[in-house]
Parts: structure tokens; C-alpha cells; sequence
């Protein structure tokens, strides 16, 4: 089997393509993946803080615990002491 440069010249930038074009997509589909976890980070941290808002205009006292730590907060307007 002989191999002529031209033949290796052509099979080199073939393989140059496809690698090019496979990074390209990766690169796309990483960004794109990036995007939608930023995506959904931000919406649950808004979900989370309308729900506490919400919960807090029922005047009652809130429970927040983060693993063994456990707080208890309360809408300061209930209580009468806004500034």
C-alpha cells in the first residue's frame, strides 16, 4: 500500500475538520449546559425567597435550619418595630 503525500496531506485537514468540529460542539453543549444551571440556581434562589416573603406576611414565627443550625425569623412589621 503506498501513500502519496498528497494522500496524507488529505487525510490530515480531514481529520483536522472533524476534530475541529467535534471541540466546536462540545464547546457549544458545555456552554449551553453552563447556561441552563445558572438558569435554574437563579430561579430557585427567587422561588425561595418569595416563598420566605409569603410566609412571612402570615405573622408567625419561621423556622430556617441549615443542617444542625435552626433559626427562627419573624416579620419585624408584625411585631410592630419598623423604623
Amino acid at each position: 500500500m503506498n501513500f502519496t503525500f498528497k494522500t496524507i496531506l488529505y487525510l490530515f485537514v480531514f481529520l483536522w475538520i472533524v476534530f475541529s468540529v467535534v471541540y466546536i460542539i462540545n464547546d457549544v453543549w458545555s456552554n449551553y449546559k453552563y447556561g441552563q444551571l445558572v438558569q435554574a440556581y437563579e430561579q430557585g434562589r427567587q422561588d425561595t425567597v418569595n416563598a420566605l416573603i409569603q410566609e412571612a406576611d402570615k405573622c408567625q414565627a419561621i423556622p430556617v435550619f441549615s443542617g444542625e443550625k435552626e433559626i427562627l425569623l419573624m416579620n419585624l412589621a408584625c411585631l410592630g418595630l419598623e423604623e
